[in-house]
C-alpha cells in the first residue's frame, strides 16, 4: 500500500503533466464528437457512416478517460497531497 501512496503523491506534484493530460483528453473527446456529428450530417446511411461514427465514439471514449484522469490528478490528488503534508508536519 505504501507504494501506491508514494505513486499518487508523485503524480499530484506533476501539475504541468496533469494539465497536459486534461487538455489532450478534452481535445480528443471533442474530435470524436465532431466525427460523430460529421458522420450524422454529411454521409448518407451506409457502412461508411456507421464506421465513422464508431471511430468518433472510440475517440470520444478515450478522450473522456484521459480528461477524467487529468482532472482527477489535478483536483483530488492535490487535496490528497495537502492532507498528507498536514499529517507529516504534525
Amino acid at each position: 500500500m505504501h507504494w501506491l501512496k508514494k505513486r499518487l503523491l508523485e503524480q499530484a506534484g506533476k501539475e504541468r503533466q496533469n494539465l497536459t493530460l486534461l487538455l489532450t483528453g478534452a481535445s480528443i473527446f471533442f474530435l470524436g464528437i465532431g466525427l460523430v456529428f460529421y458522420s450524422e450530417h454529411f454521409f448518407f446511411s451506409s457502412l461508411k457512416q456507421e464506421l465513422t461514427a464508431l471511430a468518433g465514439l472510440a475517440f470520444a471514449t478515450i478522450g473522456a478517460i484521459l480528461a477524467a484522469t487529468g482532472y482527477i490528478s489535478l483536483s483530488v490528488l492535490r487535496i490528497f497531497k495537502i492532507i498528507n503534508d498536514d499529517k507529516d508536519q504534525s
